[in-house]
């Protein structure tokens, strides 16, 4: 392993995520790491990324990347289901290594992950894009001191106009990127596993692993789907409920909905697209409140993006903290799994799920 003084050589395997470039650049602007290269499997895609990254070498398996690239780490963004084999690849050849959000299709590939992690005795993390915001950390730094009291509620709502009709027409980029989203054995179902996931996590994060999940949702706008297109998740706990949603036929919206905590005395709010305000609400009543516009401090220059965190952390020996940790990651897996399955039965479905369940 490098030291805290060299920087961390990093491979990047598989582009099937929409967010490998957004991945590539901000590591290829991180002093921490030297990126030895990048696995593309499919050849439309494989030159139309060594055109737009001519710096990054390019090969067509790990095992190349491995031999001549020497990483020390790997960032996967291959599909949910099979990034599990980046993973275990990583495991048995002492790389640690950075899934990009969620963790997996299902709890069981979550599990995988951690077991082959655990052998191999290297270190996992999964990325959620949300964490490098410094509202973000500041509100949950704020609830957690008890500044709005017990917390009872979040609510989190996160969504897009989701995947065009003409997704295989487009760039490889496209046809690729949005054609796994849409293939429930590649992702794990819908909208539900790519946006109700924010929620499950951060709810997961300031409020503890729930008692009991219930789940509705169905393809209910787009047509070219054969995938949830709108899903809402409710976690149920001894003292409070979370609120999840994921939609993928939201195009447009007056008033973008903030992330919200309520507390027994008070109320925070991550405004939508803001970085760096948090609102806090505090009173009694709605006569007789006050809202303050709390400024984030700044947050270390590790925490400018995952690839940077997951860096910063191997090369000091730090724990990855928060929603990337893998334990907090596979927690919202078992949420979403128990959310998919009651939207299934239309029943509550109680947690912890049973052991080695499919």
């Amino acid at each position: 392993m490098s030291t805290p003084s060299t920087p961390l050589r990093v491979g990047f395997v598989s582009a099937d995520h929409l967010h490998f470039s957004g991945l590539l650049h901000q590591a290829l602007a991180c002093d921490e790491i030297v990126v030895v290269g990048m696995v593309i499997d499919d050849d439309e895609h494989r030159t139309f990324l060594a055109e737009r990254f001519p710096s990054v070498p390019i090969f067509h398996t790990p095992e190349a990347m491995l031999a001549d690239g020497r990483p020390e780490a790997l960032i996967t963004n291959r599909n949910n289901r099979d990034a599990v084999a980046d993973v275990e690849f990583a495991a048995r050849h002492g790389l640690h290594v950075m899934k990009e959000k969620p963790m997996a299709s299902s709890l069981q590939i979550a599990e995988a992950m951690q077991s082959a992690v655990a052998r191999g005795g290297v270190r996992l993390m999964i990325n959620w894009p949300t964490t490098w915001s410094p509202a973000f950390q500041h509100a949950h730094h704020l609830a957690s001191s008890g500044r709005i009291g017990n917390v009872w509620q979040v609510h989190a709502r996160f969504g897009h106009q989701g995947p065009p009709a003409n997704f295989a027409s487009g760039d490889p980029v496209s046809r690729i990127g949005w054609g796994w989203l849409m293939d429930r054995d590649l992702n794990g179902g819908g909208a539900a596993i790519d946006f109700c996931s924010y929620g499950a996590v951060i709810s997961r994060w300031f409020m503890g692993q729930p008692s009991r999940v219930t789940g509705v949702g169905g393809r209910y706008v787009r047509e070219h789907m054969t995938v949830e297109d709108n899903a809402v998740m409710v976690l149920s706990y001894p003292r409070g409920h979370s609120i999840c949603e994921g939609t993928w036929s939201q195009p447009a919206t007056p008033t973008p909905l903030p992330i919200l905590i309520y507390g027994s005395e008070g109320t925070i709010a991550i405004p939508p697209n803001q970085n760096r305000e948090v609102l806090v609400a505090m009173g009694d009543g709605p006569w007789k409140q006050t809202v303050e516009t709390v400024v984030a401090p700044d947050l270390p220059a590790h925490f400018a993006s995952g690839p940077a965190y997951f860096a910063h952390c191997l090369k000091n020996g730090l724990p990855f903290e928060g929603i990337v940790n893998p334990a907090i990651s596979r927690d919202a897996q078992e949420i979403l799994q128990a959310g998919l399955r009651a939207m299934e039965t239309g029943a509550s479905v109680s947690l912890p799920l049973p052991a080695f369940v499919g």
